[in-house]
This record gives C-alpha cells, structure tokens and sequence, in this order.
C-alpha cells in the first residue's frame, strides 16, 4: 500500500477536533451525568461533585479519544430523547426478565431449557450493534455470546427469553434511536 493510502487512513481514525468536539463533549458529559445520579441516587453536594468531575473528564476524554470521526456515537437532539425513552424501555424490560427468571429459579420443578438462537440484524452503526448487544446482555436470562459482522449468538435460560429479541423489538427501538 502507498504511504498516501496509509496517512489517508490515520487521518480518519485521529482523534476528534474541530466544530463537533464541543457538541459531544455535552452529551457525553450529560449523559454520564445522568447515569451517576441513577447509580448513586444521591444529591448530596459532595456526591454531586464528584459526579460533575469524573463526568466532565470522562465526557472530554470519550469526545476527544474514544470515537473517531466516522463511528462517533452522535446523536441528535431527537435522538438523545428517543434515547432517554429507550432506555426506560430496558429498565421496564431489565425488571420483567427478573422477574421472570426469579419464577423459573425459585419453582421446585425449575423449568430451565436452555437454548442458544442466533440473530441477524440489519444495523450499518457499530454503535447499534453494540446497544443491542449490551441491552441483550444486560437483560436477566440472556447472554450475548458473540457477535461478528449482524450476527448475533445469544445464549436464553428458556425459549420464551428469545421472544423480545427474535420480534425485534429491542432492534426497532435501537434502530430508531441511532440509526434514524
């Protein structure tokens, strides 16, 4: 390869500068923000602060670092809110497979049938891939196993855990999310 293919494809995987850095800066330090108060559930000023701090160094950091210009994470206002919707959707989601898997674990009989599906989406975001893999994760009864190019291996603690994720609901809503 010539060394001005090279340099063209270090150019696109530099770190961010330049008018868009400001924008994602604020929504990542927004974001990590909220997702402190969530954690910690604490507004005390100490609590707060400390929030506020690692926030805004996490936030300049994963603005200036993580992302490069061509699979950065950006969300439009529109989509920051169809974020905030999605992700009560998860919790909702989060608390009914708990639930769900609390009846299966605690029946003197333990219905468990395991089973591994596989999944295949359609998203052109890595970002999405990812959302949809850590939602999957994150969701008692689920595991995501592996996940190479759409496909998505996904071990389920019984056929009926495949549900949300075989009708793709989970993909609309990250679809709609990052990709509209």
């Amino acid at each position: 390869m010539s060394g001005e293919g090279q340099r063209g494809s270090e150019q696109s995987r530099s770190p961010v500068r330049g008018s868009d850095l400001p924008i994602r800066f604020a929504q990542s330090s927004t974001l990590l923000m909220v997702f402190w108060l969530v954690l910690t559930g604490s507004f005390k000023v100490s609590d707060v602060a400390m929030g506020a701090t690692l926030s805004l160094a996490l936030g300049w950091w994963s603005a200036t670092h993580l992302w490069t210009r061509e699979d950065a994470p950006v969300l439009t206002w529109r989509q920051s809110v169809r974020f905030v919707g999605y992700v009560g959707y998860l919790v909702r989601e989060i608390v009914l497979a708990a639930i769900g898997v609390a009846e299966k674990v605690l029946d003197p009989h333990m219905p468990i049938d395991p089973v591994v599906i596989s999944h295949r989406t359609g998203f052109t975001r890595d970002v999405s891939r990812v959302a949809l893999a850590n939602s999957i994760t994150l969701t008692p009864g689920t595991l995501t196993i592996d996940l190479e190019d759409d496909t998505y291996v996904i071990h389920c603690l019984n056929e009926e855990f495949s549900e949300g994720i075989v009708n793709g609901d989970f993909e609309r809503r990250i679809k709609r999310v990052f990709e509209e």
